[in-house]
């Protein structure tokens, strides 16, 4: 919990809410009181088990710039350790966001710090009071701050679904009547449990055992039960490790692991379509150009929810409001993040189709976001996925066809800035496969990790995560690519769990950084767009282009939505081919939606016809008129034949123009099949065929 104290601080010195802002004796004037407070930890709580980044915020008022604290120069830590520095991007760069946090109108400062280093040179630990920063501002001035370290530790226990676990705490049951003693006797050995509650705080156990059997019954397959995982707060001072490894040998239970930290996303308007290359034909984009010139292929009826900390509805280029969040009180956006990763995301997916701007690939489709920061039953909050994607599953909000982006990740065996795809959580594997059994299609960004999907590393509970011939979750796994030469980039997760790829860097779009238009100043959020937004982040959005594309069609021509795997085989045997160089290091193909639509299209040719007409008479056709017969495909995969019969005959294939002799009452039916086989309706024409030749 943030912490006020009182500090003497030099008049005229800078005030920062969460620092004590001292300026040198050389400055200083008559000294006053001030308080000031700093904000460690997400929902001002630490857990000390598992690893990951501690968010620290420093915010600014109207005497301060927090912006202007040198990042790598502030130190995190107990009063009596040296302090741990902020943790560092692969590149060096630190970890730092500027954001707007409280919503003053003012960009604060967000700092992550590794929990091991929080630990070893911080001296974080189980009997920590207080937490105190230090650093220096641009001009040399030097900041210092306390805050309260609340700490506990918090793990995620799946229960075997056999025993139907319900209740919370004392109430804890199996409704199968079988007991619960050799869980309570591993709690009770390491001392009082905090709390020990369901993980899905927003939906009952009912309705998401209601769910399960839904999706199983249209799957014909199992399909996890959500309401068997528990969230398990206990005291710091309990060996974490312990706990867990003696629950995981339990048999009632199925997975034990500390509760995963949040991840930080990789971080007049001209009209900027011209550089959406993305967007382009194949073989440099996916060709979503082609797809917009059809109404049917832009999305409309689909509805997008991509899984995201924060986002501006109100940006210029997207024109959406607050109803665009699904996650309302029972999850609120977090914005320790800032919004302009979501803001970047919504835009190259929905960005309006008018004459500024960007434009989205599936410009028509309804755009909605959902933070996974859970608030629980006690008021705090929760970096939760798995709850908010179990929740989407159970709001009434999507329906088959519609789509799910996962737009976070989270780390990996290997720690620090190596980054897993966000199913490496198991409670989140478990609620993709129940959207996905639900006829939800979810595509999930592969993560910035630079790791092999297919090391043993990623083995839980004994399970090869990642190995399709294990388990799928369902979902539609994306790396990152070159623009150019299709090649993995280096920062992207691989393996053969991977599908498709989508531009990892040179994305231009809303939000971002700001670099094209807008730069930071918080008066120019609604006008902001970039010309450098990456990632799997960014190849995510991109390949939802093609899905949404692709269900959206599907949907207006009547059929039923397809699996993310049915449309996965569609673009891979579709698609641009991932570069050779890195071919080893499977990202998957790029999709060229144009090839895709074309090998789906069910939409029949259109066939025309005209008979010789003799320009001088007053009867509408000569004598034995000539007919031509001619097709058009549209955008579809080409005319393969044209047939014709003459007075109720025999079907012929079209060759030529030919001659209908004799007088009387004359019928053609004519046909076009295209190269799908979609066979058009056949159409007829009905003429009289003079009896007296007319002569010129």
């Amino acid at each position: 919990m943030a912490r006020p104290f009182s500090t003497a601080i030099a008049l005229g010195a800078l005030i920062v809410p969460g620092v004590m802002v001292v300026e040198s004796s050389a400055y200083a004037k008559e000294s006053v009181e001030r308080q000031v407070d700093l904000s460690v930890g997400l929902s001002d709580h630490i857990n000390l088990a598992g690893t990951g980044l501690v968010p620290a915020v420093l915010r600014s008022a109207a005497a301060f710039d927090a912006t202007a604290v040198d990042p790598g120069s502030v130190l995190l830590g107990t009063p009596e350790a040296g302090g741990a520095s902020p943790a560092k991007w692969a590149d060096g760069s630190v970890i730092a966001t500027k954001t707007d946090v409280d919503g003053d109108g003012r960009n604060d400062l967000v700092l992550h710090f590794d929990k091991a280093d929080l630990t070893s040179d911080g001296g974080l630990g189980p009997d920590s009071a207080e937490l105190t920063l230090s650093g220096r501002l641009s001009d040399g001035g030097e900041i210092t701050g306390t805050d309260h370290a609340d700490t506990e530790v918090a793990l995620e226990i799946k229960f075997a679904e056999s025993l139907k676990i319900r209740g919370a705490n004392a109430d804890l049951r199996s409704e199968r009547g079988q007991s619960l003693q050799r869980v309570e006797s591993v709690l009770d050995r390491h001392g009082r449990v905090r709390d020990l509650e369901p993980m899905v705080q927003t939906v009952s156990s009912a309705e998401l055992t209601e769910l399960a059997d839904e999706a199983a019954e249209r799957t014909g397959e199992a399909v996890p039960d959500m309401s068997s995982w528990y969230r398990l707060t206990m005291p710091s001072g309990v060996d974490a490790e312990a706990v867990r490894a003696e629950l995981a040998a339990l048999p009632e239970v199925v997975h034990v692991y500390p509760v995963p930290e949040p991840v930080p996303p990789p971080s007049t308007t001209p009209d900027f379509t011209g550089r959406q290359g993305y967007l382009r034909p194949a073989p440099t984009g996916i060709d979503a150009d082609f797809g917009r010139h059809d109404p049917r292929l832009r999305g409309a009826g689909i509805k997008v929810a991509d899984l995201e900390y924060d986002w501006n509805p109100f940006h210029e280029d997207l024109q959406l409001d607050w109803s665009s969040d699904l996650g309302g009180e029972a999850f609120p956006r977090y914005t320790g993040f800032a919004d302009e990763h979501g803001t970047a995301v919504f835009g190259i997916m929905g960005g309006r189709d008018n004459e500024y701007g960007v434009t989205g690939g599936v410009p028509d489709a309804q755009l909605y976001g959902i933070s996974p920061n859970q608030r629980l039953a006690n008021g705090r909050t929760s970096w939760s996925p798995g709850p908010a994607l179990a929740y989407l599953a159970a709001n009434g909000n999507l329906r088959p066809g519609d789509v799910v982006l996962l737009e976070q990740q989270t780390s990996s065996p290997l720690g620090s800035t190596r980054y897993a795809p966000l199913e490496w959580i198991p409670a989140v594997f478990d609620a993709i496969k129940l959207l996905t059994g639900l006829g939800v299609t979810v595509v999930s960004t592969g993560g910035n990790g630079n790791t092999n999907s297919d090391d043993p590393m990623y083995t839980r509970d004994g399970i090869r995560w990642f190995d399709p011939a294990v388990q799928h979750s369902g979902s539609i796994m994306v790396g990152a690519g070159s623009s150019t030469d299709h090649e993995r980039l280096s920062f992207s997760n691989y393996g053969t769990r991977f599908d498709l790829q989508g531009w990892g860097h040179n994305i231009t779009t809303t939000g971002g950084n700001g670099n094209l238009q807008g730069g930071t100043n918080p008066a120019d959020l609604n006008v902001r767009y970039t010309q450098s937004f990456g990632g799997t982040s960014g190849a995510g959005p991109v390949v939802t282009n093609a899905v949404v594309a692709i269900q959206s069609y599907l949907k207006a021509t009547g059929q039923e939505p397809w699996s993310g795997q049915e449309i996965v085989e569609v673009l891979r045997a579709t698609g641009t081919p991932q570069g050779a160089t890195t071919a080893g290091e499977q990202i998957g193909p790029l999709p060229n939606l144009e090839a895709a639509l074309k090998m789906i299209e069910v939409d029949a040719p259109v066939s025309t016809i005209a008979l010789s007409h003799h320009a001088n008479s007053d009867v509408p056709w000569v004598a034995n008129p000539l007919a031509t017969l001619r097709a058009d495909d549209g955008w579809g995969v080409g005319v393969a034949r044209i047939e014709y019969r003459l007075d109720g005959g025999s079907w012929k294939q079209y060759q030529a123009p030919f001659r209908v002799k004799g007088p009387g009452e004359r019928t053609i039916e004519y046909r076009a099949i295209d190269n799908n086989g979609n066979v058009e309706k056949a159409n007829t024409l009905t003429f009289s065929n003079p009896r007296v030749p007319v002569h010129q």
